[in-house]
């Protein structure tokens, strides 16, 4: 896909197409900024965060030369759209190699969560977090995929608080994997052999699984040997 049918296709999808076809003009009663202007066309939504807003900009302006001037002159060249979203496709196809390269840096973030590119390979990138539950890529497949939640880091990769989020602050010990909060009693739950196999696809119920697992037979109906243990709690 070029950059163009991109940008072109970030609404295409049922959650923005909807809201679009609401019949919602695309300016809000207050004026926008150009960078939320340009941001409410490229992504095809007029409920766009201004805290994530804030965040985007503040990393874009910090890390592209001449960001004013090139906003500025994006938000004119898409103003016609934020009155008629009609002309939305037409207005990003006219755009100038250039002009698409910057509008695909604004469109980014929105979609992706995060400015810059992030890399497993390397010890540190440039990527910088800015929304997680905002990121147009999990809202718009959240009715059939759920947002993902494995760790993007490693140990201890979510105690820094973005730039820009109050946050308490976190005690020093919490990046430890047997820290627990002062007053916590119980014990880490086993792990279940059963649910194991069949999250693993190995059987087609949980079920199944039970009556597979070693000495499912000697057991008694009802009961519940080799589940999970429950932690136990202070009344």
């Amino acid at each position: 896909m070029d950059r163009r049918s991109f940008l072109i296709g970030a609404i295409a999808v049922p959650p923005m197409f909807s809201f679009l076809s609401s019949g919602l003009a695309l300016a809000a009663d207050e004026p926008d900024s150009p960078f939320m202007q340009v941001s409410r066309v490229l992504m095809g939504r007029n409920d766009l965060s201004p805290d994530v807003a804030q965040r985007i900009e503040t990393l874009l302006q910090q890390r592209m030369p001449g960001y004013p001037q090139k906003i500025g002159a994006l938000a004119q060249l898409l103003a016609p759209a934020v009155k008629d979203e009609s002309l939305r496709n037409d207005l990003i196809k006219g755009l100038s190699s250039d002009e698409t390269d910057f509008a695909l840096e604004v469109a980014k973030p929105w979609y992706l969560g995060y400015v810059g590119t992030p890399s497993g390979s390397i010890l540190k990138d440039d990527a910088a977090f800015v929304t997680y539950l905002d990121a147009q890529a999990y809202e718009v497949v959240l009715k059939d995929l759920p947002r993902t939640s494995y760790p993007p880091g490693g140990q201890g990769w979510w105690q820094a608080v973005p730039d820009g989020v109050n946050a308490p602050a976190m005690p020093e010990r919490v990046i430890d994997w047997t820290w627990q909060p002062d007053g916590a009693t119980g014990v880490i739950a086993k792990a279940d052999s059963a649910w194991r196999a069949y999250g693993m696809g190995q059987y087609a119920s949980l079920e199944q699984a039970r009556a597979a697992m070693p000495g499912a037979a000697a057991r008694p109906a009802g009961n519940t040997a080799g589940t999970a243990t429950t932690p136990k709690t202070r009344p």
